[in-house]
Protein backbone atom coordinates (compact mmCIF):
# COMPACT_ATOMS: atom_id res chain seq x y z
CA UNK A 1 0.00 0.00 0.00
CA UNK A 2 1.44 3.45 -1.34
CA UNK A 3 0.50 6.04 1.62
CA UNK A 4 0.64 9.99 1.38
CA UNK A 5 4.15 11.28 0.92
CA UNK A 6 3.61 15.32 0.38
CA UNK A 7 3.29 17.73 3.20
CA UNK A 8 1.75 17.76 6.60
CA UNK A 9 -0.79 19.24 7.05
CA UNK A 10 -1.08 21.93 10.07
CA UNK A 11 -1.09 21.57 13.73
CA UNK A 12 -2.98 18.60 15.74
CA UNK A 13 -5.03 18.64 19.07
CA UNK A 14 -3.83 16.44 21.57
CA UNK A 15 -6.53 14.31 21.08
CA UNK A 16 -5.84 13.66 17.29
CA UNK A 17 -1.93 12.79 17.89
CA UNK A 18 -2.74 10.42 20.62
CA UNK A 19 -5.56 8.58 17.96
CA UNK A 20 -2.82 9.15 15.22
CA UNK A 21 0.05 7.36 17.45
CA UNK A 22 -2.34 4.63 18.49
CA UNK A 23 -3.50 3.76 15.08
CA UNK A 24 0.12 3.35 13.85
CA UNK A 25 -0.73 6.03 11.19
CA UNK A 26 2.01 7.99 12.07
CA UNK A 27 4.39 5.07 11.11
CA UNK A 28 2.27 4.72 8.01
CA UNK A 29 3.02 8.36 6.67
CA UNK A 30 1.36 11.51 7.29
CA UNK A 31 -2.59 12.25 6.48
CA UNK A 32 -3.34 13.85 3.27
CA UNK A 33 -4.54 17.48 3.02
CA UNK A 34 -7.98 15.79 2.72
CA UNK A 35 -7.86 13.14 5.27
CA UNK A 36 -6.52 15.97 7.32
CA UNK A 37 -9.32 18.54 7.10
CA UNK A 38 -12.03 15.32 7.33
CA UNK A 39 -9.93 14.02 10.63
CA UNK A 40 -10.22 17.37 12.68
CA UNK A 41 -13.91 17.70 11.65
CA UNK A 42 -14.79 14.45 12.77
CA UNK A 43 -12.49 14.76 16.42
CA UNK A 44 -14.20 18.38 16.84
CA UNK A 45 -17.91 16.38 15.52
CA UNK A 46 -17.19 13.87 17.94
CA UNK A 47 -17.10 10.78 16.02
CA UNK A 48 -13.31 10.00 17.40
CA UNK A 49 -14.37 9.73 21.48
CA UNK A 50 -12.40 10.96 23.56
CA UNK A 51 -10.84 9.06 26.57
CA UNK A 52 -13.42 9.91 29.09
CA UNK A 53 -16.37 8.22 26.20
CA UNK A 54 -14.10 5.58 25.91
CA UNK A 55 -14.16 4.59 29.17
CA UNK A 56 -17.73 4.61 29.56
CA UNK A 57 -18.09 2.50 26.50
CA UNK A 58 -15.84 0.25 28.21
CA UNK A 59 -17.45 -0.04 31.42
CA UNK A 60 -21.29 -0.35 29.42
CA UNK A 61 -19.92 -3.13 27.91
CA UNK A 62 -18.94 -5.16 30.43
CA UNK A 63 -21.73 -4.21 31.88
CA UNK A 64 -23.55 -6.07 28.60
CA UNK A 65 -21.63 -8.63 29.01
CA UNK A 66 -22.37 -9.72 32.25
CA UNK A 67 -26.22 -9.28 31.41
CA UNK A 68 -25.95 -11.50 28.97
CA UNK A 69 -24.64 -14.57 31.45
CA UNK A 70 -27.20 -14.10 33.84
CA UNK A 71 -29.54 -13.82 32.03
CA UNK A 72 -29.03 -16.68 29.20
CA UNK A 73 -27.19 -18.77 31.62
CA UNK A 74 -24.18 -19.26 30.11
CA UNK A 75 -20.69 -18.60 31.52
CA UNK A 76 -18.00 -19.68 29.71
CA UNK A 77 -16.45 -18.23 26.03
CA UNK A 78 -14.37 -20.12 24.20
CA UNK A 79 -11.89 -17.71 21.60
CA UNK A 80 -9.11 -18.17 19.19
CA UNK A 81 -5.75 -16.05 20.48
CA UNK A 82 -4.48 -14.72 17.67
CA UNK A 83 -1.47 -12.77 19.11
CA UNK A 84 -3.22 -9.90 17.45
CA UNK A 85 -5.54 -7.00 19.58
CA UNK A 86 -9.29 -7.84 18.58
CA UNK A 87 -9.03 -11.31 20.16
CA UNK A 88 -7.00 -9.69 23.16
CA UNK A 89 -9.48 -7.18 23.90
CA UNK A 90 -12.43 -9.18 23.45
CA UNK A 91 -11.38 -12.32 25.64
CA UNK A 92 -10.21 -9.23 28.41
CA UNK A 93 -13.68 -7.98 28.51
CA UNK A 94 -15.55 -11.24 28.94
CA UNK A 95 -13.00 -11.88 31.77
CA UNK A 96 -14.09 -8.69 32.96
CA UNK A 97 -17.50 -9.58 33.44
CA UNK A 98 -16.84 -12.46 35.02
CA UNK A 99 -16.95 -14.94 32.49
CA UNK A 100 -14.83 -18.54 32.44
CA UNK A 101 -12.53 -17.61 29.36
CA UNK A 102 -10.30 -20.36 27.94
CA UNK A 103 -8.23 -19.07 25.39
CA UNK A 104 -6.79 -21.28 22.76
CA UNK A 105 -3.63 -20.70 20.29
CA UNK A 106 -4.58 -22.59 17.31
CA UNK A 107 -1.25 -22.09 14.98
CA UNK A 108 -1.16 -23.16 11.00
CA UNK A 109 1.95 -22.41 9.75
CA UNK A 110 1.93 -19.40 11.58
CA UNK A 111 4.45 -16.97 12.16
CA UNK A 112 6.10 -17.75 16.06
CA UNK A 113 5.93 -14.61 16.93
CA UNK A 114 1.88 -13.92 16.46
CA UNK A 115 1.74 -17.42 18.70
CA UNK A 116 3.61 -16.02 21.40
CA UNK A 117 1.48 -13.05 22.04
CA UNK A 118 -1.69 -15.37 21.85
CA UNK A 119 0.17 -17.22 24.57
CA UNK A 120 1.30 -14.10 26.06
CA UNK A 121 -1.79 -12.09 26.56
CA UNK A 122 -3.83 -15.59 27.87
CA UNK A 123 -0.94 -15.34 30.93
CA UNK A 124 -1.24 -11.63 30.89
CA UNK A 125 -5.28 -11.54 31.39
CA UNK A 126 -5.28 -14.73 33.78
CA UNK A 127 -7.30 -16.85 30.73
CA UNK A 128 -7.38 -20.82 30.63
CA UNK A 129 -5.38 -21.50 27.44
CA UNK A 130 -4.92 -24.51 25.34
CA UNK A 131 -2.80 -25.12 22.53
CA UNK A 132 -3.61 -26.91 19.07
CA UNK A 133 -1.49 -26.88 16.33
CA UNK A 134 -3.79 -27.55 13.11
CA UNK A 135 -0.82 -27.45 10.24
CA UNK A 136 -1.10 -31.22 9.53
CA UNK A 137 -5.06 -30.73 9.28
CA UNK A 138 -4.93 -27.79 7.36
CA UNK A 139 -2.05 -29.45 4.92
CA UNK A 140 -4.38 -32.72 4.48
CA UNK A 141 -7.21 -30.28 3.75
CA UNK A 142 -5.78 -28.71 0.74
CA UNK A 143 -4.79 -31.83 -0.18
CA UNK A 144 -8.59 -32.89 -0.50
CA UNK A 145 -9.46 -29.78 -2.17
CA UNK A 146 -6.37 -30.45 -4.62
CA UNK A 147 -8.34 -33.26 -5.74
CA UNK A 148 -10.96 -30.81 -7.03
CA UNK A 149 -8.99 -28.28 -8.33
CA UNK A 150 -5.03 -28.52 -8.02
CA UNK A 151 -4.39 -24.94 -8.04
CA UNK A 152 -5.44 -24.57 -4.60
CA UNK A 153 -2.50 -26.15 -3.34
CA UNK A 154 0.17 -24.57 -6.16
CA UNK A 155 -1.18 -21.35 -6.92
CA UNK A 156 0.36 -18.13 -5.47
CA UNK A 157 -2.44 -15.48 -7.37
CA UNK A 158 -4.64 -13.64 -5.05
CA UNK A 159 -7.90 -15.89 -5.43
CA UNK A 160 -5.76 -19.11 -4.38
CA UNK A 161 -4.12 -17.66 -1.26
CA UNK A 162 -7.74 -16.14 -0.06
CA UNK A 163 -8.92 -19.59 -0.45
CA UNK A 164 -6.58 -21.46 1.57
CA UNK A 165 -6.76 -18.77 3.71
CA UNK A 166 -10.55 -19.21 4.20
CA UNK A 167 -9.62 -22.83 4.52
CA UNK A 168 -7.65 -21.84 7.53
CA UNK A 169 -10.17 -19.90 9.51
CA UNK A 170 -12.97 -22.08 9.20
CA UNK A 171 -11.06 -25.03 10.47
CA UNK A 172 -10.31 -22.79 13.31
CA UNK A 173 -13.29 -22.13 13.73
CA UNK A 174 -14.85 -26.07 13.83
CA UNK A 175 -12.30 -26.12 16.93
CA UNK A 176 -13.53 -23.54 18.18
CA UNK A 177 -17.55 -24.72 18.37
CA UNK A 178 -16.36 -27.88 19.30
CA UNK A 179 -14.67 -26.40 21.98
CA UNK A 180 -17.37 -24.35 23.23
CA UNK A 181 -19.78 -27.57 22.80
CA UNK A 182 -17.64 -29.70 25.46
CA UNK A 183 -17.92 -26.88 27.38
CA UNK A 184 -21.37 -25.86 27.07
CA UNK A 185 -20.22 -22.48 26.62
CA UNK A 186 -20.29 -19.98 23.22
CA UNK A 187 -17.57 -18.81 20.76
CA UNK A 188 -16.94 -15.11 21.44
CA UNK A 189 -16.89 -12.85 18.63
CA UNK A 190 -13.64 -10.84 17.63
CA UNK A 191 -14.09 -8.99 14.65
CA UNK A 192 -14.45 -4.72 15.04
CA UNK A 193 -16.52 -2.61 12.82
CA UNK A 194 -13.41 -1.29 10.77
CA UNK A 195 -13.13 -5.12 9.37
CA UNK A 196 -17.28 -5.45 9.07
CA UNK A 197 -16.93 -2.83 6.58
CA UNK A 198 -14.32 -3.84 4.64
CA UNK A 199 -15.43 -7.39 4.60
CA UNK A 200 -11.65 -8.63 5.75
CA UNK A 201 -13.25 -11.96 8.04
CA UNK A 202 -14.22 -15.14 6.50
CA UNK A 203 -18.27 -16.02 6.17
CA UNK A 204 -17.99 -19.46 8.77
CA UNK A 205 -14.67 -18.35 9.94
CA UNK A 206 -14.54 -15.36 11.92
CA UNK A 207 -17.77 -14.65 13.46
CA UNK A 208 -19.19 -16.25 16.54
CA UNK A 209 -21.70 -16.15 18.94
CA UNK A 210 -21.89 -12.87 21.21
CA UNK A 211 -19.45 -9.53 19.94
CA UNK A 212 -18.92 -7.41 21.86
CA UNK A 213 -16.19 -5.27 19.65
CA UNK A 214 -18.04 -5.06 16.51
CA UNK A 215 -18.97 -1.87 16.78
CA UNK A 216 -15.69 -0.36 17.48
CA UNK A 217 -13.25 1.32 15.72
CA UNK A 218 -10.03 -0.61 14.67
CA UNK A 219 -7.99 2.69 14.07
CA UNK A 220 -8.41 4.19 17.88
CA UNK A 221 -11.23 2.80 19.93
CA UNK A 222 -9.45 -1.24 19.69
CA UNK A 223 -6.00 -0.38 20.59
CA UNK A 224 -7.27 2.38 23.30
CA UNK A 225 -9.28 0.05 25.54
CA UNK A 226 -6.81 -2.63 24.88
CA UNK A 227 -4.31 -0.22 26.62
CA UNK A 228 -6.75 0.76 29.21
CA UNK A 229 -8.10 -2.85 30.06
CA UNK A 230 -4.66 -4.36 30.33
CA UNK A 231 -4.03 -6.02 27.26
CA UNK A 232 0.30 -5.76 27.02
CA UNK A 233 1.52 -3.06 25.09
CA UNK A 234 3.10 -5.51 22.38
CA UNK A 235 0.16 -6.77 21.43
CA UNK A 236 -1.80 -3.45 21.08
CA UNK A 237 0.99 -2.25 19.22
CA UNK A 238 1.37 -4.78 16.59
CA UNK A 239 1.42 -4.45 13.26
CA UNK A 240 -2.08 -5.45 12.05
CA UNK A 241 -2.40 -9.05 10.58
CA UNK A 242 -4.62 -11.92 10.09
CA UNK A 243 -2.44 -14.36 10.56
CA UNK A 244 -3.62 -16.17 7.05
CA UNK A 245 -0.89 -15.92 5.22
CA UNK A 246 -2.99 -13.77 2.41
CA UNK A 247 -1.01 -10.87 2.45
CA UNK A 248 1.43 -8.32 3.97
CA UNK A 249 -0.47 -7.27 6.76
CA UNK A 250 -3.97 -6.18 7.28
CA UNK A 251 -3.61 -2.57 5.40
CA UNK A 252 -2.25 -3.74 2.40
CA UNK A 253 -4.84 -5.79 1.84
CA UNK A 254 -7.46 -3.39 2.26
CA UNK A 255 -5.76 -0.77 0.48
CA UNK A 256 -5.72 2.00 3.19
CA UNK A 257 -4.51 2.29 6.86
CA UNK A 258 -7.34 1.64 9.29
CA UNK A 259 -7.70 5.49 10.57
CA UNK A 260 -7.94 6.45 6.50
CA UNK A 261 -10.66 3.90 6.00
CA UNK A 262 -12.62 4.77 9.08
CA UNK A 263 -12.34 8.47 7.89
CA UNK A 264 -13.69 8.00 4.79
CA UNK A 265 -16.85 5.97 5.99
CA UNK A 266 -17.53 8.88 8.53
CA UNK A 267 -17.53 10.95 5.59
CA UNK A 268 -19.54 9.01 3.04
CA UNK A 269 -22.06 8.68 5.97
CA UNK A 270 -22.50 12.24 6.66
CA UNK A 271 -22.63 12.79 2.79
CA UNK A 272 -25.46 10.31 2.39
CA UNK A 273 -27.16 12.30 5.21
CA UNK A 274 -26.17 15.59 3.06
CA UNK A 275 -27.62 14.46 0.16
CA UNK A 276 -29.67 11.19 0.89
CA UNK A 277 -29.96 10.62 -3.33
CA UNK A 278 -25.82 10.25 -3.38
CA UNK A 279 -25.09 6.92 -5.25
CA UNK A 280 -21.89 5.29 -6.24
CA UNK A 281 -20.75 7.40 -9.74
CA UNK A 282 -21.87 10.52 -7.04
CA UNK A 283 -19.34 9.61 -3.94
CA UNK A 284 -16.30 11.70 -4.84
CA UNK A 285 -17.59 14.77 -5.84
CA UNK A 286 -20.06 14.72 -2.47
CA UNK A 287 -16.61 14.16 -0.31
CA UNK A 288 -15.15 16.87 -2.06
CA UNK A 289 -11.44 14.90 -2.87
CA UNK A 290 -10.61 16.93 -6.17
CA UNK A 291 -7.70 18.43 -4.99
CA UNK A 292 -6.38 15.40 -3.65
CA UNK A 293 -5.42 12.44 -5.76
CA UNK A 294 -4.11 10.31 -2.63
CA UNK A 295 -7.84 10.58 -0.87
CA UNK A 296 -9.50 9.72 -4.69
CA UNK A 297 -7.25 6.42 -4.64
CA UNK A 298 -8.27 5.89 -1.20
CA UNK A 299 -12.20 6.78 -1.63
CA UNK A 300 -12.15 4.50 -4.73
CA UNK A 301 -10.50 1.73 -2.70
CA UNK A 302 -12.76 1.72 0.00
CA UNK A 303 -16.36 2.12 -2.40
CA UNK A 304 -14.86 -0.55 -4.07
CA UNK A 305 -14.56 -2.52 -1.75
CA UNK A 306 -17.95 -1.80 0.44
CA UNK A 307 -19.46 -2.70 -2.45
CA UNK A 308 -17.60 -5.80 -3.27
CA UNK A 309 -18.70 -7.29 0.34
CA UNK A 310 -21.76 -5.90 1.43
CA UNK A 311 -23.32 -9.80 1.06
CA UNK A 312 -21.45 -10.58 4.04
CA UNK A 313 -22.89 -8.14 6.34
CA UNK A 314 -26.43 -9.45 5.91
CA UNK A 315 -25.65 -12.70 5.43
CA UNK A 316 -27.38 -14.94 4.96
CA UNK A 317 -29.53 -13.66 2.57
CA UNK A 318 -33.00 -14.09 3.23
CA UNK A 319 -35.80 -14.12 0.54
CA UNK A 320 -38.97 -13.50 1.73
CA UNK A 321 -42.05 -15.93 1.18
CA UNK A 322 -44.54 -14.51 -1.19
CA UNK A 323 -47.77 -14.71 0.93
CA UNK A 324 -46.56 -14.30 4.58
CA UNK A 325 -43.86 -12.65 6.81
CA UNK A 326 -42.73 -16.01 8.25
CA UNK A 327 -39.24 -14.67 9.57
CA UNK A 328 -40.98 -11.68 11.39
CA UNK A 329 -43.67 -14.21 12.80
CA UNK A 330 -40.64 -16.42 14.49
CA UNK A 331 -39.01 -12.94 15.27
CA UNK A 332 -42.08 -12.16 17.31
CA UNK A 333 -42.08 -15.46 19.29
CA UNK A 334 -38.37 -15.25 19.58
CA UNK A 335 -38.62 -12.24 21.12
CA UNK A 336 -41.32 -12.50 23.48
CA UNK A 337 -40.65 -15.77 24.67
CA UNK A 338 -37.38 -16.53 24.49
CA UNK A 339 -34.11 -13.71 24.26
CA UNK A 340 -32.59 -12.30 27.08
CA UNK A 341 -34.23 -9.47 28.35
CA UNK A 342 -30.90 -7.36 27.32
CA UNK A 343 -31.66 -8.49 23.71
CA UNK A 344 -34.65 -7.54 23.55
CA UNK A 345 -35.51 -4.10 21.44
CA UNK A 346 -35.88 -0.95 23.72
CA UNK A 347 -36.92 1.24 21.03
CA UNK A 348 -39.02 2.24 18.43
CA UNK A 349 -37.65 0.46 15.50
CA UNK A 350 -39.08 2.78 12.54
CA UNK A 351 -37.25 2.24 9.41
CA UNK A 352 -37.56 3.38 5.40
CA UNK A 353 -35.99 2.00 2.35
CA UNK A 354 -33.10 4.17 1.16
CA UNK A 355 -35.03 5.51 -1.92
CA UNK A 356 -37.92 6.39 -0.38
CA UNK A 357 -35.55 8.38 2.28
CA UNK A 358 -33.71 9.99 -0.56
CA UNK A 359 -37.25 10.75 -1.78
CA UNK A 360 -38.01 12.63 1.69
CA UNK A 361 -34.56 14.31 1.71
CA UNK A 362 -35.50 15.73 -1.90
CA UNK A 363 -38.81 17.24 -0.84
CA UNK A 364 -37.42 19.29 2.40
CA UNK A 365 -34.77 20.29 0.29
CA UNK A 366 -37.44 21.81 -2.09
CA UNK A 367 -39.53 22.74 0.78
CA UNK A 368 -37.02 25.27 2.26
CA UNK A 369 -35.76 26.60 -1.18
CA UNK A 370 -40.06 27.86 -1.61
CA UNK A 371 -39.56 28.69 1.91
CA UNK A 372 -42.85 26.14 2.23
CA UNK A 373 -43.82 23.75 5.00
CA UNK A 374 -45.83 20.61 4.09
CA UNK A 375 -48.76 19.58 6.40
CA UNK A 376 -49.81 15.66 5.54
CA UNK A 377 -53.06 13.69 6.26
CA UNK A 378 -53.00 10.05 6.46
CA UNK A 379 -55.48 6.65 6.65
CA UNK A 380 -54.05 3.93 5.40
CA UNK A 381 -50.38 4.90 6.06
CA UNK A 382 -51.13 5.94 9.93
CA UNK A 383 -48.66 9.08 10.06
CA UNK A 384 -45.61 7.10 8.63
CA UNK A 385 -45.54 9.40 5.50
CA UNK A 386 -45.03 12.64 8.03
CA UNK A 387 -42.49 10.03 9.97
CA UNK A 388 -40.58 9.56 6.57
CA UNK A 389 -40.57 13.71 6.37
CA UNK A 390 -39.66 13.96 10.13
CA UNK A 391 -36.40 11.11 9.60
CA UNK A 392 -34.34 13.59 7.52
CA UNK A 393 -32.08 15.89 9.13
CA UNK A 394 -32.70 19.60 9.25
CA UNK A 395 -36.36 18.54 8.70
CA UNK A 396 -38.30 20.70 11.44
CA UNK A 397 -37.95 23.78 8.87
CA UNK A 398 -39.84 21.76 6.26
CA UNK A 399 -42.55 19.78 8.11
CA UNK A 400 -45.47 21.54 9.83
CA UNK A 401 -47.31 18.48 10.80
CA UNK A 402 -49.66 15.59 9.65
CA UNK A 403 -53.09 14.63 10.92
CA UNK A 404 -53.88 11.12 11.30
CA UNK A 405 -57.77 10.15 10.47
CA UNK A 406 -57.76 6.59 10.44
CA UNK A 407 -61.31 6.86 10.74
CA UNK A 408 -64.02 8.24 8.82
CA UNK A 409 -65.57 10.12 11.63
CA UNK A 410 -61.76 11.58 11.97
CA UNK A 411 -61.72 13.03 8.22
CA UNK A 412 -64.94 14.45 8.61
CA UNK A 413 -64.63 16.52 12.11
CA UNK A 414 -60.97 17.26 11.40
CA UNK A 415 -60.40 18.03 8.12
CA UNK A 416 -63.98 18.69 6.86
CA UNK A 417 -64.36 15.98 4.29
CA UNK A 418 -68.11 15.37 3.39
CA UNK A 419 -69.94 12.89 4.90
CA UNK A 420 -72.10 12.50 2.09
CA UNK A 421 -69.39 11.94 0.14
CA UNK A 422 -67.91 8.85 1.99
CA UNK A 423 -71.55 7.33 2.66
CA UNK A 424 -71.91 7.12 -1.51
CA UNK A 425 -68.24 6.45 -2.60
CA UNK A 426 -66.28 5.10 0.88
CA UNK A 427 -63.25 6.61 2.00
CA UNK A 428 -61.27 5.28 -0.95
CA UNK A 429 -62.38 7.72 -3.39
CA UNK A 430 -60.13 10.26 -5.13
CA UNK A 431 -62.94 12.88 -3.69
CA UNK A 432 -62.04 12.08 -0.32
CA UNK A 433 -57.93 12.63 -0.86
CA UNK A 434 -58.43 15.56 -2.88
CA UNK A 435 -60.82 16.93 0.63
CA UNK A 436 -58.09 15.84 3.36
CA UNK A 437 -55.46 17.95 0.83
CA UNK A 438 -57.70 21.10 1.44
CA UNK A 439 -58.96 20.11 4.83
CA UNK A 440 -55.53 19.54 6.26
CA UNK A 441 -54.34 23.16 4.65
CA UNK A 442 -57.30 24.67 6.40
CA UNK A 443 -56.63 23.05 9.34
CA UNK A 444 -52.65 24.25 9.16
CA UNK A 445 -52.60 27.96 8.13
CA UNK A 446 -48.75 27.97 8.39
CA UNK A 447 -48.35 25.32 5.61
CA UNK A 448 -48.11 26.03 2.04
CA UNK A 449 -48.83 22.16 0.55
CA UNK A 450 -50.59 19.35 1.76
CA UNK A 451 -50.20 15.61 1.00
CA UNK A 452 -53.02 13.30 1.91
CA UNK A 453 -53.58 9.21 1.35
CA UNK A 454 -56.48 7.17 1.76
CA UNK A 455 -56.63 3.63 0.35
CA UNK A 456 -57.23 -0.40 1.07
CA UNK A 457 -53.69 -1.15 2.98
CA UNK A 458 -54.73 -5.09 2.64
CA UNK A 459 -54.33 -7.73 2.72
CA UNK A 460 -57.78 -8.07 2.12
CA UNK A 461 -60.12 -5.95 -0.22
CA UNK A 462 -62.77 -3.76 1.53
CA UNK A 463 -65.82 -1.90 0.76
CA UNK A 464 -65.58 -3.11 -2.99
CA UNK A 465 -62.48 -1.72 -3.52
CA UNK A 466 -59.26 -3.92 -4.11
CA UNK A 467 -56.35 -4.63 -1.49
CA UNK A 468 -53.47 -2.10 -2.55
CA UNK A 469 -56.31 0.63 -3.74
CA UNK A 470 -54.43 3.82 -3.15
CA UNK A 471 -55.65 7.55 -3.39
CA UNK A 472 -52.84 10.33 -3.14
CA UNK A 473 -53.81 14.19 -3.12
CA UNK A 474 -51.04 16.92 -3.07
CA UNK A 475 -52.13 20.29 -3.20
CA UNK A 476 -50.36 23.97 -2.89
CA UNK A 477 -51.79 26.63 -1.39
CA UNK A 478 -53.91 28.71 -3.46
CA UNK A 479 -54.14 25.64 -6.34
CA UNK A 480 -55.88 23.30 -6.99
CA UNK A 481 -55.14 19.47 -5.37
CA UNK A 482 -53.67 17.15 -8.31
CA UNK A 483 -55.11 13.28 -7.44
CA UNK A 484 -53.42 10.04 -8.52
CA UNK A 485 -55.11 6.98 -8.34
CA UNK A 486 -53.09 3.65 -7.82
CA UNK A 487 -53.27 0.27 -7.73
CA UNK A 488 -49.83 -1.13 -5.82
CA UNK A 489 -49.20 -5.15 -5.41
CA UNK A 490 -47.76 -6.70 -2.98
CA UNK A 491 -47.52 -7.38 1.35
CA UNK A 492 -49.58 -4.32 3.73
CA UNK A 493 -46.23 -3.31 4.11
CA UNK A 494 -45.34 -3.16 0.84
CA UNK A 495 -48.20 -1.42 -0.53
CA UNK A 496 -47.73 1.32 1.98
CA UNK A 497 -44.25 2.23 1.40
CA UNK A 498 -45.02 2.33 -2.69
CA UNK A 499 -47.89 4.79 -1.55
CA UNK A 500 -45.52 6.63 0.49
CA UNK A 501 -43.12 7.39 -2.01
CA UNK A 502 -45.68 7.78 -4.53
CA UNK A 503 -47.21 10.91 -2.09
CA UNK A 504 -43.66 12.13 -2.13
CA UNK A 505 -42.89 12.06 -5.44
CA UNK A 506 -46.13 13.82 -6.18
CA UNK A 507 -44.95 16.77 -3.67
CA UNK A 508 -41.51 17.18 -5.10
CA UNK A 509 -43.31 17.09 -8.62
CA UNK A 510 -45.63 19.97 -7.68
CA UNK A 511 -43.31 22.33 -6.25
CA UNK A 512 -40.81 21.48 -8.97
CA UNK A 513 -43.57 22.41 -11.22
CA UNK A 514 -43.31 26.21 -9.45
CA UNK A 515 -39.57 26.13 -9.83
CA UNK A 516 -39.26 30.19 -10.04
CA UNK A 517 -43.33 30.91 -9.78
CA UNK A 518 -42.97 31.14 -6.07
CA UNK A 519 -45.27 29.25 -3.82
CA UNK A 520 -47.60 31.01 -1.23
CA UNK A 521 -46.26 29.48 1.70
CA UNK A 522 -49.12 30.37 4.36
CA UNK A 523 -50.28 32.55 6.97
CA UNK A 524 -47.51 33.30 10.01
CA UNK A 525 -48.80 32.21 13.22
Amino acid sequence: MDGYTGPIQGRCTMLETEILNLSRQDRAGALSPWFTRKFAEQVKDGLFLPAPALQRVQDHLIGQLQDYRRQAGVGTAVLGMSGGVDSALTAALFKAAGWQVIGLTLPIHQVPEETDRGIDACKALGLEHFHLDLSAEYDAMVSAMARLHPGIATADDDGARTRRGNLRARLRMMTLYDQAHRLGGLVASTDNFSELGAGFWTLHGDVGDLAPVQGLLKSWEIPWLARNIGVPEHTWRAKPTDGLGIGAGDEAQIGATYLEWDIVVFAMDQARNDGPDMDMADVQRRLGTDDDPHAQRIVSTVVTRLGRTWFKRVNPINLAHPKADRLAMIDRLDERLFRPAILRRQRVDIGFPDDLHASAGTLCKLLERHDCRVVTAESCTGGLLAASIAGVSGSSSALEGSFVTYAPSMKVNALGVSAQLIQERTVYDPQVARQMATGALDAAPAAGLALAITGVGGPDDDQGKPAGYVCIAACLRGDAPVVKECQFAGAPDVVLTKAIGAALQLGISLLDSTAGAGVDAGQSV
